[in-house]
């Protein structure tokens, strides 16, 4: 059963106890007041529209070396980050700030993605373990709240096809473990606020190229591109909700790469940004639905009367619809070898 306040993974207790953490408080002194000016500055908080406009900057310009332009959009991702973590309120609004919080790691891990190739393997992996963890600590809200968004747009298109009153009790439970999981507070998320403070102190010791990094950009890219071919070629023959998540995972990374490095060949740089945002919705639908399954079956009290199997029912024609299209949409973004895909993006 999911919890509404889940304790913090080994790792970030770990890193927010060490030496290093500690001074932390020292840095806060002279670079965290832009932070709190940050938090401060909002009043009543959109977190989706300072999300969208920090977007906005989620690109390397082409007169900037891959010094100037990851450091800078790093810094920025975990700005925001750090910033909606430290004004997240109780209720509707804070599920959107951690939900928008989410997603911005998730960039920040495509942006290391891309940056693999100037880093050494140490600095990658730890670098790397920090935001994964950091966004690990912020599931737990926005898990539950799919599955209610999830159950309800299957009553609302399905209803015909379901008994009356299908899901009523099964979304009852999960609206109560949601508002469970959503009530936390600011104070909830100190720990990750103080291990991503210290990450971005170090995003400046990044050891990127300072001139001309077109070729680690491409070789970063080139890897990202194989490792989504690799998914797909799993997801093809062997559909299983583990491979085709892996698979949704390499799709969100070459969304990313692909809005990072949109300047260096506009048109098809953005085709490829929607192509692939539109596979990992494919993909996402399709793993709400296998969570949402997976949650009820486990607890079959919550839908008496054979719902369950009725609910089954709806499920699988829209998962297999749902991966048709998907393996459809991956076959035609992973069809070139990522060689070419590199030189017909003007990366070499």
């Amino acid at each position: 059963m999911m919890r509404g306040k889940r304790r913090p993974t080994p790792t970030l207790l770990r890193l927010a106890r060490s030496p290093e953490a500690r001074l932390i408080a020292g840095w806060a002194v002279i670079g965290g007041a832009a932070l709190a000016a940050f938090a401060s500055d909002r009043d009543g908080p959109d977190a989706k529209q300072e999300a969208k406009e920090r977007k906005a900057e989620y690109r390397l310009e082409a007169d900037e070396t891959p010094k100037e332009g990851i450091s800078r959009v790093a810094r920025g991702e975990l700005d925001l980050t750090i910033g909606l973590l430290e004004t997240v309120p109780n209720g509707d609004g804070g599920a959107e700030a951690v939900h928008e919080a989410r997603k911005a790691l998730k960039r920040l891990r495509a942006l290391l993605r891309l940056s693999r190739p100037a880093l050494d393997d140490e600095r990658y992996r730890r670098e790397n373990v920090i935001l994964r963890d950091a966004g690990r600590e912020l599931s737990g809200a926005r898990d539950a709240q799919v599955m209610v968004e999830t159950l309800d747009s299957l009553i609302e298109r399905f209803g015909d096809e379901l008994p009356p009153g299908t899901g009523t009790r099964l979304r009852t439970q999960l609206q109560a473990e949601a508002d469970r999981a959503q009530s936390t507070g600011p104070d909830s998320y100190e720990a990750v606020r103080d291990v991503l403070r210290g990450a971005r102190t170090g995003v400046s010791s990044w050891p990127l190229p300072a001139h001309d990094g077109r070729p680690s950009l491409a070789e970063g890219f080139e890897r990202i591109y194989r490792r989504g071919r690799r998914a797909r070629r799993r997801a093809k023959a062997q559909p299983t909700p583990e491979n085709l998540h892996e698979l949704r995972k390499r799709a969100k990374d070459l969304w990313h790469a692909s809005q990072l490095l949109e300047p260096a060949c506009p048109d098809r740089f953005s085709q490829l940004a929607k192509d692939a945002h539109r596979l990992s919705d494919l993909l996402g639908d399709d793993h709400d639905l296998t969570v949402l399954l997976e949650y009820a079956r486990a607890h079959p009290a919550l839908l008496p009367h054979g719902e369950l199997v009725h609910l089954e029912k709806v499920i699988a024609s829209q998962g297999q619809s749902l991966r048709g299209q998907a393996l459809d949409c991956a076959a035609e973004i992973y069809h070139r070898k990522p060689k070419r895909m590199v030189k017909r993006l003007a990366l070499r």
